[in-house]
Order: C-alpha cells, then sequence, then structure tokens
C-alpha cells in the first residue's frame, strides 16, 4: 500500500478496498489527522509510528517510539521456527525469544504453537510495555511470560532449558546507524546498535543459547547483510552445532541461520 493508503486505513479503520469501494469525503478532523500525519512522516518519523500500529505474521501489534518495528524478514525466522516445532510434533514446547521488543516474535509463536511457552525477555521496559500489550491484544498472556532482562545476564544465570531460542538481536555495524532512512533512525538505537561489526551480540548469543537449550533444541536468528560468513563460523567454533543452515530473505539474501544443538 502506498502511505496516504496505510494512513487512511488507519484514521477510517477499514482495508485497502473499502477506500475504492466505498469512497467519500473526509470529515475535517479525518482530514486534519491525515495532514497532520502527512507532515510528520515527509520530517522523518515512521508511518507505523504514527498509526501506533503494524502487521505481523497477520496479527496486529502496537508500536510506537521506543520499540523495534516488525519487519517482513523478521516473519520468515518466524516461519522457520513454527515449522520446525510442527514437524517435531511435540507438546509443551519451551522456547526463549532474546530481544523481543514489541513481542512480534514470541506472541506469533505462541499464536501458531498451542502447545508452546515462550519467555520474551528484553533489557527495555519501554519495549516491553508494548510486548505486554500486544500480549494481552492477542489473547496469548497466559503463555507469554515477558520479562525485562539484559540477555548477558539472563543466558548467565537461568537455570531454565528450552527447546527453541529465536533472536532478532540489534545487528547494524555503529559505523552505519548514521547513514540509516531518516525514519529508521527514529527507532530506538539501543534495538539497532551491533557493535562495532555489527556482531557484538552473537558472540555471546551463540555460545550461552548452547548452554540453555535442550540437547537436540533449535537456535535460529536473523542477521544483517554480508554477515553470514562470520556468523557461520561463530558457530563452528561453539558448541557443537549440527545442521547449520542458512536461509534466504524474500529479495535473496541470507538473512536466518538455524542450527541444532548436537545432542
Amino acid at each position: 500500500m502506498t502511505v496516504d493508503e496505510l494512513f487512511l486505513t488507519a484514521i477510517l479503520d477499514c482495508t485497502r478496498s473499502d477506500l475504492y469501494l466505498h469512497p467519500r469525503v473526509l470529515t475535517d478532523a479525518e482530514q486534519f489527522q491525515l495532514d497532520e500525519r502527512r507532515a510528520r512522516h515527509k520530517a522523518g518519523e515512521p508511518v507505523q509510528y504514527l498509526n501506533g500500529f503494524t502487521e505481523f505474521y497477520g496479527y496486529r501489534f502496537e508500536v510506537g517510539p521506543g520499540v523495534l518495528i516488525p519487519r517482513p524478514e523478521t516473519e520468515i525466522l518466524a516461519e522457520l521456527v513454527i515449522r520446525s516445532v510442527k514437524a517435531d510434533r511435540r507438546r509443551d514446547i519451551r522456547i526463549l525469544d532474546i530481544g523481543t521488543g514489541s513481542g512480534c516474535l514470541a506472541i506469533s509463536l505462541a499464536r501458531e504453537l498451542p502447545e508452546c511457552r515462550v519467555v520474551a525477555i528484553d533489557v527495555s521496559e519501554t519495549a516491553l510495555v508494548y510486548a505486554r500489550r500486544n500480549s494481552v491484544l492477542n489473547g496469548t498472556l497466559d503463555r507469554v511470560a515477558c520479562v525485562q532482562r539484559d540477555m548477558f545476564w539472563f543466558l548467565d544465570e537461568t537455570a531454565e532449558r528450552f527447546d527453541v531460542v529465536v533472536s532478532n538481536p540489534p545487528y547494524i555495524p555503529g559505523s552505519a546507524l548514521g547513514t540509516l532512512p531518516a525514519d529508521v533512525r527514529h527507532e530506538p538505537e539501543l534495538a539497532l546498535d551491533g557493535g562495532p561489526d555489527g556482531l557484538h551480540f552473537y558472540r555471546f548469543l551463540v555460545p550461552a543459547s548452547w548452554k540453555v537449550l535442550v540437547p537436540g533444541g533449535l537456535l535460529a536468528v536473523e542477521f544483517g547483510d554480508g554477515q553470514a560468513k562470520e556468523l557461520e563460523n561463530l558457530f563452528a567454533v561453539t558448541g557443537p552445532w549440527d545442521k547449520i543452515k542458512i536461509h534466504q530473505d524474500n529479495a535473496g539474501k541470507a538473512r536466518i541461520m538455524t542450527a541444532r544443538k548436537v545432542i
């Protein structure tokens, strides 16, 4: 959809088809909202923040300043985990979502996998406000525990073991943050900055996840452009891991890596 279509469907609470099947003149209040959102978007604010929500994996998620906006490529990460869990045909699956942000991954997994329980951690209380609210809105509050914890402390201290660890950590090199589009720069730097080469979090996340996974457990992570080889090497020297696979996004770029903890 165009930006105006996104604004209008939000303001009028309708579908894109409704805009054309049932056209009407906007009220003064509606026109004011549209003009204001156009102006703020032109100044760099993300459409999703201005509308107050976005969609991910077919579900609606509230978003706003202080929380990362879910991206379409992350839906591939969700799909890979869902397919893997369904193929295992097991019940009482325990999933850890590291850096949950809006809760898009944790909640989508809980919606699609009624047999799972998810622990969703994030260091940002602002993000967790959205995650908890989205869990209520999507009816998963009984199976998604949103916990404010730094992943470094959590993974080092937890005694719980998980069948799946999933994460979309910050992976943009710090030096590249200033070159991002204006709307992306409105998103929290905490959720974007992956250190000098973008791999800061993975260097702890990969070996630490091995420790909290059950034998045969799945680790699935999203990563940035040009990081596949170094990340693959990291898996090779930690673990041990088995079935290390790289998966492409819809643009044909390497985007997701999955691996199994060796039994």
